[in-house]
């Protein structure tokens, strides 16, 4: 009888051993800073206390800024993709419920729904006008654009001088160049651009016309749906921060936070400058003063044999005659220089002789 209660008294305390270690590793105790156990991405075990991320988490974690892949669902919830690369929980933590996130038992599945988004349109265009009056022209784009509820974005009017074709020794002409820029809302866009093409009479003097229509639409739809997962990432740290029982889970969990929020506040300023520029046209007029003429020269009427003969006879006769005044001024001017000398040595001869006959007659 001894030998039988022995045999089975060790194999009730081995099933005891067994089941006491079973139930040590099953149940997922805290992390320690003392022995270099850290906080994982986001792990938390059904009591609250914070473990190692699971598998799937750490490969979410992995992947970068470029994966594609989408996480298992968890609590109700969904992981959302997006063509920016970014992949985040959109459902509440591991082993979480569904509304811990998503707003309530509601929620669950949110993530399969399709958000409408009205289609975003960047327009712009730029327009050359010939006018006659260009501080004129501007003053009436900037009436029109503030009738549009716009704004001038940017005016500007140059002042040149230039020469007439014609004759470039006459006096320079003022030349004026004019560039305005304006934002009008997206829905006045067409009229404003009707009231710019009326500033003109003539259609030719539009001497360049260029609109250009750009759809974000798609671009837009990834980024509110970029933001959406972010946030919801944000929410799941903050979470796990506020669990957290030590400085290491403290440290990490708000690095992560912390770049998280930077992602949301880049997205965000991509979507505020979306907004903007498809809620505003953007349009670029340049005006510029009518071209200067140039008159063309009436040729001289030909003449006839006699007419030339005598025309030639006459010209030659005003060339002898130019001669003729320039020869006797030059024989004036050289008889002047030798009057000078020639009077100097008549002056002297006559000196000489005066002295000889006052001397002869002396004598």
């Amino acid at each position: 009888m001894r030998k039988r209660i022995l045999p089975l008294a060790g194999l009730l305390a081995l099933v005891l051993a067994v089941g006491l270690l079973v139930s040590q590793l099953s149940d997922g105790t805290s992390a320690d800073p003392t022995d270099g156990t850290t906080l994982g991405f986001l792990g938390v075990n059904d009591g609250g206390d914070i473990e190692q991320s699971p598998p799937e988490f750490r490969a979410l974690d992995a992947k970068g800024e470029d994966g594609y892949e989408s996480g298992p669902q968890t609590g109700g919830g969904s992981v959302t993709t997006n063509s920016y690369g970014f992949d985040s929980a959109d459902a509440g933590l591991a082993g979480g419920s569904a509304g811990s996130v998503g707003g309530g038992p509601d929620s669950a599945g949110a993530g399969a729904q399709t958000l409408v988004i009205d289609r975003k349109i960047i327009r712009t265009a730029t327009i050359e006008l010939t006018v006659d009056d260009v501080p004129g022209a501007v003053q009436r784009i900037e009436t029109a654009t503030a009738a549009a509820g716009g704004f001038v974005a940017s005016s500007s009017i140059t002042i040149e001088q230039q020469p007439p074709p014609d004759d470039p020794e006459e006096e320079q002409e003022i030349r004026q160049r004019g560039t305005i820029t304006i934002r009008v809302p997206a829905e006045s866009y067409a009229s404003v651009m009707s009231t710019l093409r009326g500033i003109v009479d003539d259609p030719r003097d539009i001497t360049s016309l260029t609109e250009d229509t750009s759809e974000v639409t798609e671009e837009y739809s990834d980024l509110q749906a970029r933001l959406r997962n972010l946030e919801a990432t944000e929410v799941q740290y903050l979470e796990l921060l506020a669990r957290a029982e030590s400085i290491n889970d403290v440290l990490l969990v708000q690095d992560r936070l912390n770049s998280v929020r930077l992602e949301i506040e880049q997205v965000q300023g991509r979507i505020q400058l979306l907004d903007d520029l498809t809620s505003m046209a953007t349009i670029t007029t340049f005006l510029s003063l009518p071209p200067l003429v140039v008159l063309p020269v009436e040729p001289e009427p030909e003449l006839s044999w006699a007419a030339e003969a005598w025309e030639n006879a006459w010209n030659a006769s005003e060339d002898a005659l130019e001669t003729l005044g320039v020869a006797a001024i030059t024989g004036g001017v050289v008889l002047v220089w030798l009057l000078i000398p020639g009077a100097l040595v008549l002056g002297g001869w006559w000196v000489v002789t005066s002295r000889r006959r006052t001397g002869d007659t002396a004598a």
